[in-house]
């Protein structure tokens, strides 16, 4: 369908796109409002994974393009958004730390999850520990 060119060219956009973005996007959202900036992110997530499901090329860059500006999104507002409402809030400092620890474990353990719960869907044995 696609040469392997146009996949290397969609492949690059996307983070082409993000390293682009990503320059100047953190300063926007704060300029303009994390919280709203956390809501463009999903919205922005949301038309890219959908444009995965349409066969035309141009889309499917559109949809990179997307991806590109969602990853810098995911990357710097919400964090941003979370150390803003604590500090606003008066919570100890210590906490915020404490609850950036238990996202990253509750990411890991969900990430680490993912494969062998795929191969139960499917019904295949676990490639997980027979790497």
């Amino acid at each position: 369908m696609f040469s392997q060119r146009d996949i290397a060219v969609l492949f690059v956009a996307g983070f082409g796109s993000s390293m682009i973005f990503g320059t100047f996007v953190g300063s926007l959202a704060d300029k303009m409002g994390r919280k709203q900036f956390g809501v463009i992110y999903c919205v922005t997530y949301i038309a890219s994974c959908l444009t995965k499901h349409v066969l035309s090329y141009n889309v499917l860059m559109v949809g990179r393009l997307l991806g590109g500006i969602a990853t810098s999104l995911l990357f710097s507002v919400l964090e941003a958004w979370m150390v803003a409402e604590h500090n606003a809030k008066g919570f100890d400092p210590a906490l915020l730390g404490d609850t950036f620890s238990k996202a990253m474990f509750l990411n890991s353990a969900v990430i680490f999850g993912l494969p062998e719960d795929a191969n139960e869907s499917v019904g295949s044995h676990s490639f997980w520990f027979h790497c």
